[in-house]
């Protein structure tokens, strides 16, 4: 909780192994966030070991109440990021990461992009958050 208070922090990650509570563990901070009113909003979506781009956008884009047509993952990408920009303050919880996920592809922005958008992952590998993803803190 007090990373994500930070505002020096902008990418936070949660590691273990299967089935060791990580999900349940968000789901608690979620909760929590939702008592302190600490984001405008907050957006969960598992990406899973294939993700799929499509409906990673099409989940956070539910979420957020906007309603992407597009056909073009670049278009859909623009529009979700304007969206994004557009929340004083979000967390974006990524779920189940295997392997790096390419934020701009997705439509998240990130670091100076937005500084108002907190992303925090949870993985199995240590090593995804760290040096694939570049979160800050993990735990």
């Amino acid at each position: 909780m007090e990373s994500l208070k930070d505002s020096t922090i902008s990418m936070i990650g949660v590691y273990g192994m299967p089935d060791v509570g990580k999900t349940s563990l968000v789901r608690e901070v979620e909760r929590q966030l939702q008592e302190v009113k600490l984001f405008s909003s907050v957006v969960t979506t598992i990406v899973s070991r294939s993700p799929d781009v499509l409906k990673i956008q099409d989940h956070i884009a539910e979420s957020l109440g906007l309603k992407l047509e597009e056909i073009s993952t670049v278009i859909r990408a623009r529009r979700l990021c304007e969206r994004l920009k557009k929340e004083k303050n979000v967390l974006i919880v990524l779920d189940d990461l295997w392997k790096k996920l390419d934020l701009e592809e997705v439509g998240i922005p990130f670091g100076s992009q937005h500084k108002g958008c907190k992303i925090l992952l949870t993985s199995r590998n240590k090593n995804v958050l760290c040096n694939e993803m570049d979160a800050a803190e993990t735990f």
